[in-house]
């Protein structure tokens, strides 16, 4: 693959790829994410210069890997990804399983932090502001470099570009961004130029990838003949997925659109929605790009999925971290939407789906 491509920043342009993955029981994940960043990041020059001192070479490199949980298909891909990555880069890689618990991960990284047994973190944050000083002041001064995946940390979610990135740490990769589900918002907007009724079904109330959903689908307000008439949070498995579309289908006989920001829950909607009958006259938009998904845009269950690379987003952590210590340049913002193994967009459809590879 280019790497090169993969890694490309176009300033002003509005970044594609969604980066996150919606993991389950993520409760307070990325909480307050979609609003405006805090002040909490690095105030000493070196910290903010994101070039925290580091080790010397990359064999030295002993990174603690904080994954927000372990019980998923899309957080085990990272996982396995991150330890063949470091496995091929010669490196130390312990993985800490966050159980989907913003306090538990918080003094997961406090006691790293105090350790002294890692000179690098890659995270993936539960809750991108609470961890926000640990990560962009108290490692920075200890020499611990800091990668940051799937979600932003101190409120970074809905900024584009470079702004995705927080002084003091070294990169963020991903993409899930407020104008990535803009995009999603609006396919559904072209798909029915006569209006539509749309229940919105989402992970965690407090979880930052279902309040740039939120915020997205306020969107429809703006176009004729478009409502919103239900929204259910849950915690992103199937079968509260189906119990949600279930109730929302009971309550809305005239429901044009279900979308959902998460396959773990489109699977239950789509048992939902079949078992009433209602297959073709309730159209589904998901987001996650599984196996699963992309055979169910296929067979028609589907109208779309949103791809995520829960493997490559973990790849290109660990490399960025092995790139600072070369003393090559890398990019305060990997956006994957430009990646090589995505054929220049991230949604697929029932014309485009056989051009998808998925990663779990």
């Amino acid at each position: 693959m280019n790497r090169a491509s993969s890694r490309r920043v176009r300033r002003g342009a509005a970044p594609r790829r969604l980066g996150v993955a919606a993991t389950a029981l993520a409760v307070l994940l990325g909480a307050g994410a979609c609003s405006v960043p805090t002040d909490q990041s690095a105030a000493d020059p070196s910290a903010a210069s994101g070039k925290a001192a580091g080790p010397k070479k990359v064999s030295d490199l002993k990174i603690a890997y904080f994954s927000a949980g372990t019980s998923n298909a899309y957080l085990q891909a990272a996982i396995a990804a991150g330890k063949k990555k470091a496995s091929a880069l010669g490196v130390g890689l312990d993985v800490f399983d966050g159980q989907f618990d913003a306090q538990k991960q918080f003094d997961q990284i406090q006691t790293a932090l105090t350790s002294g047994k890692y000179n690098a973190f890659a995270v993936e944050p539960n809750d991108g502001n609470l961890v926000c000083k640990l990560l962009t002041r108290q490692a920075p001064q200890k020499g611990i470099l800091v990668s940051v995946f799937n979600l932003p940390i101190c409120g970074r979610a809905t900024k584009l570009g470079e702004e995705t990135w927080e002084p003091g740490t070294v990169t963020y990769v991903g993409g899930q961004t407020l104008d990535v589900y803009e995009r999603w918002v609006a396919q559904v907007v072209k798909d029915h130029p006569g209006g539509a009724r749309i229940a919105l079904i989402s992970g965690p109330d407090l979880n930052a990838n279902t309040l740039c959903f939120q915020q997205a689908a306020k969107a429809f307000a703006t176009h004729k003949g478009f409502k919103v008439v239900a929204q259910q949070a849950t915690d992103y498995t199937t079968p509260k997925g189906n119990s949600a579309a279930q109730t929302i289908l009971r309550a809305n006989p005239d429901l044009d659109v279900i979308m959902s920001n998460f396959s773990g829950m489109s699977r239950g909607i789509v048992q939902a929605v079949n078992s009433a009958g209602r297959k073709g006259k309730v159209k589904i938009y998901d987001f996650g790009g599984d196996t699963w998904a992309l055979n169910s845009v296929r067979k028609g269950d589907l109208q779309q999925s949103v791809m995520m690379l829960p493997a490559k987003e973990t790849e290109e952590a660990l490399q960025a971290l092995a790139d600072h210590v070369s003393g090559k340049t890398v990019p305060h913002f990997i956006n994957l939407t430009e990646s090589s193994e995505l054929p220049g967009t991230p949604f697929a459809t029932a014309d485009t789906v056989d051009d998808f590879t998925p990663e779990y």
